[in-house]
């Protein structure tokens, strides 16, 4: 391979004019580092050949990916680490603030979850945020892997004196970033505009450097480089044969913009090594693995460039070199005080319960983060970040946070061939009467409407008070071996006075008192039912364990139900007690990395002498259930209807790739009045069926072929999207 003659030439003279000139210090090489997404990562594979050719890197300076990839290498990372941190990270969860669900908290997940999309609303209306994710989980990231340098807030101290580029959203200039928390000085050079909500340093509102300048060769020189290498991963301008399309017409705009300063600052470069992974591109966080080792390939390219200017380098024999102490590795710092900023409406008693670390104590970056996940996890917050300050006995610990203090709105769409399509809303106000409490509206609007409205004191402790309004509305039908006899319409209007407490964001404990109204009412009606309305004041319990590793096709974890409820029936012939008890447990098993397995085991209970109809146990259908409803494989929806139910449940899942599933769903129950009718055969139900799945921002979406022996027919069920309840 050719040496490049214009990089021998360079690397030559240079050197020859600094031994001839017997000096002290030997040439100092600026690493320059530019944007470009996820090909950016490209620059972790350059950083093995040039350390693997000798050349000692004394200044660097980056934008974007370049600004993370050289804070790391800057810290004292060597790339190998580089190459396994961000190989382990879940970037598509980085990148859209996902937060896991085990960190959610009990009310998120009850409310929150089945919606796609979410809004704030102000005093003037609806408002679209600044941007579609505030950055909680790539900030806590980056202050994860720069631990290292807590203490640096002159960036020129690091391991290799380093800065990064970020730009004025509202002047339009150029900002050299190199002073300050080095966390926030990346988040803000990689804030690309529209998706990554804006960050404000020193009182400036910045954005992505690579909107003004993505490669920043200039700033290295300025710092003190000598000689530079310059690692440019942007993309090559598109010909006129290629701009055929809107969306390659936009990405030429955007770089035609910077194109003349992009020109300049490789123009200084005395080495230049640009990346091409094919079919990457900013987004291509899947292709980690191959866009690394793309940059590899292209920096041995240059490898006798590099090696030339290594050895050159050497020879100097006494030419002193520039010492820099490595920033000690440590894995923890005694936190001695907490401070917190951002907050006005939530309590520190409060986050600080969610967040659940010792205090005083010696912590861990990764405790730090999921402690603040949690507080994230309750979605009064758009981020939770922090910083550490030393102080004289320790560390500080300074809690960041930006508070949800619009009221929020949440989005949802559900479609199933039984019910049909329904707009589900959620509408979330806070701080209406008093700090820290909640008013939550439910709505879903469909062929059967259902409505909710809680309110909330929400206190420091884990122990909640409130109330709520629910009205639903049904169309049920009644059926005869399979066949559908009839049609009534179901409403209910339920008043409820409650205590929740909630434990680790697993458990969750409700006790309250209910007033309630039911009412049947028979459209068509084969089998002579009459209408039925009751009217009920119930004492209940109601006990939640939710651990599932996700909502929507879960392969890990548990879902526990215990609901007890102690009914008095007031009825025209005086009054009719009832006890409930409806219990549902379901477990998945992961049994390989595509294979697991979901049992469970479902029972209702209704004692008394007259059950109110809303209270029988209800068995057949897939998926929404109301009261003493239980799904079953293969049947109607609420097909057979009877005092007592049991349904065991066994489904296999296997991932086919990617968010694609094929579930085998299997149930076996008992639909009885009497215990002593257990035995008999025609108590017992069969069902089976086959599902295919696809996970989706907007839900699931499932298709189930499925048949039992309660009808030889077989039933076709289609469910897009989460169910309301």
């Amino acid at each position: 391979m050719l040496i490049n003659k214009k990089n021998y030439i360079l690397i030559f003279c240079f050197t020859f004019f600094l031994v001839s000139a017997y000096a002290q210090e030997r040439p100092k090489i600026g690493l320059v580092l530019s944007g470009g997404g996820a090909s950016g990562l490209a620059h972790i594979g350059v950083l093995k050949v040039i350390e693997r050719a000798g050349v000692p890197i004394d200044y660097i300076a980056g934008t974007s990916m370049g600004s993370i990839v050289g804070a790391l290498y800057a810290v004292g990372y060597s790339p190998d680490e580089m190459d396994s941190l961000v190989q382990l990270q879940d970037w598509e969860a980085l990148l859209s603030d996902q937060i896991p669900r085990a960190d959610m908290s009990f009310e998120a997940k009850l409310k929150v979850e089945k919606y796609f999309y979410s809004f704030p609303i102000n005093k003037t209306g609806i408002q679209l945020p600044s941007g579609l994710v505030a950055g909680h989980s790539i900030t806590n990231m980056l202050a994860d892997f720069t631990f290292p340098a807590y203490k640096v807030r002159n960036f020129s101290e690091l391991h290799i004196p380093y800065l990064c580029i970020g730009a004025d959203i509202e002047t339009g200039e150029e900002v050299v970033l190199k002073t300050g928390v080095l966390h926030d000085a990346i988040r803000a050079s990689m804030a690309i505009p529209t998706y990554f909500t804006p960050i404000e340093i020193n009182k400036q509102l910045l954005i992505d450097g690579g909107f003004i300048n993505n490669f920043p060769a200039d700033q290295a020189i300025l710092m003190g480089a000598d000689f530079i290498i310059g690692v440019d991963v942007q993309r090559v301008l598109s010909n006129k044969s290629e701009l055929t399309s809107m969306v390659n017409i936009m990405k030429q705009m955007s770089s035609l913009t910077r194109e003349e300063v992009n020109k300049q600052n490789r123009d200084l470069c005395d080495i230049l090594i640009r990346p091409r992974t094919k079919g990457a591109s900013v987004w291509s966080f899947d292709m980690v693995e191959e866009i690394i080792a793309n940059g590899e390939e292209i920096a041995m390219e240059h490898w006798e460039s590099l090696v030339a200017l290594g050895e050159n380098i050497r020879k100097m024999g006494d030419v002193i070199p520039i010492q820099r102490a490595a920033l000690p590795r440590i894995d923890s710092v005694f936190i001695s005080e907490i401070r917190y900023s951002g907050l006005e409406n939530v309590t520190e008693e409060f986050i600080w319960s969610k967040i659940d670390l010792p205090f005083p104590a010696y912590l861990k970056p990764d405790q730090i983060s999921a402690g603040l996940r949690r507080a994230f996890g309750t979605n009064y917050f758009s981020k939770v970040t922090y910083q550490l300050d030393s102080i004289n006995n320790g560390t500080r610990l300074l809690i960041r946070v930006e508070e949800k203090n619009e009221d929020q709105a949440h989005v949802g769409l559900h479609y199933d061939n039984l019910f049909n399509a329904s707009l589900l809303l959620n509408v979330n106000f806070r701080n209406l009467w008093k700090k820290g409490d909640q008013f939550n509206i439910d709505l879903s609007l469909g062929e059967n409407p259902h409505f909710d409205a809680s309110y909330y004191f929400l206190t420091h402790k884990r122990q909640n008070y409130g109330f709520s309004a629910e009205y639903n509305r049904i169309v049920a039908y009644d059926y005869l071996e399979g066949r559908k006899t009839g049609e009534s319409k179901y409403h209910d209007v339920i008043l409820d006075i409650a205590t929740r407490t909630s434990f680790n964001n697993v458990f969750s404990l409700s006790t309250g008192l209910q007033g309630e109204f039911a009412a049947i009412a028979p459209s068509i009606n084969i089998l002579d039912i009459s209408s039925f309305n009751s009217k009920m004041l119930n004492f209940y319990s109601h006990l939640i364990k939710d651990n599932y590793n996700r909502m929507a096709f879960p392969t890990r974890g548990e879902k526990v139900e215990v609901l007890a409820k102690l009914l008095a029936n007031f009825t025209d012939q005086g009054l009719y007690p009832a006890f409930i008890i409806n219990y549902r447990h379901h477990r998945a098993f992961e049994l390989s990395q595509r294979l697991s397995l979901q049992v469970g085991f479902n029972t209702g209970l209704a004692l008394g002498d007259s059950i109110p109809y809303p209270y029988r146990s209800y068995v057949g259908g897939l998926g929404y259930y109301h009261k003493s409803v239980f799904p079953f494989v293969g049947m109607n929806y609420m097909e057979r209807a009877a005092n007592h139910a049991m349904v065991g449940v066994i489904n296999l899942q296997f991932n086919i790739k990617g968010n694609h599933y094929a579930i085998w769903k299997n149930n076996a129950g008992k639909s009885f009045n009497y215990f002593h009718e257990l035995k008999k055969h025609e108590t017992s139900l069969f069902g089976t069926g086959l599902t295919y799945g696809y996970s989706t921002p907007f839900g699931p979406i499932e298709g189930t072929v499925m048949i039992s022996n309660n009808s030889l027919k077989p039933l076709i069920f289609i469910n897009i999207g989460y169910w309301i309840k």
